[in-house]
């Protein structure tokens, strides 16, 4: 098996979908689209504890439902 990794712009995304979705069955084992989602999950992870703490007053209490993750 080999992997083949792309970098593609985000409007071009769907090309590349359409492109994999209209190949011969068995062709492509698997894919995985890994983006900005990923790395802003990545943040919220690293810095939630950080942000609970500086955030963690009566005037900023309204965005502390940004800090659920």
């Amino acid at each position: 098996m080999q992997t083949i990794q792309l970098e593609v712009e985000d409007s071009k995304v769907d090309v590349i979908l359409t492109i994999i979705k209209n190949l011969k069955d068995n062709v492509v084992k698997k894919y995985e689209i890994i983006g900005q989602a990923d790395e802003i999950k990545q943040f919220n992870s690293l810095s939630h504890s950080k942000l609970n703490t500086i955030w963690d007053n009566l005037e900023d209490s309204d965005y502390d439902r940004f800090l659920k993750v």
